[in-house]
């Protein structure tokens, strides 16, 4: 896993500069996937709602978050490696 890109994407103190790195999280991205949303559920003859919408983007952002822990936890394992390493030498 490459943990230079989260740390890259991941910089809390710059909001402009995480949604420069980050572009899927963007209200023109999520306009998009409105849009998609909608016509899927035309596709299938069925109601778009806003809350079917609010429910499929926060299972995307569960899916997201679950990422994130895994690049944390991987990140956290190689540095603990690292500084055991350091240590025993």
């Amino acid at each position: 896993m490459d943990t230079n890109r989260f740390k890259a994407s991941h910089d809390f103190s710059n909001l402009q500069k995480n949604l420069s790195n980050n572009p899927g999280y963007s209200v023109e991205s999520y306009s998009q996937q409105a849009k998609d949303y909608i016509h899927d559920m035309k596709s299938r003859n069925q109601e778009a709602t806003k809350q079917g919408f609010m429910a499929q983007t926060q299972k995307s952002a569960k899916e997201v978050w679950t990422e994130i822990q895994e690049i944390a936890s991987e990140a956290w394992r190689r540095t603990e490696t690292i500084q055991m390493k350091r240590n025993n030498f």
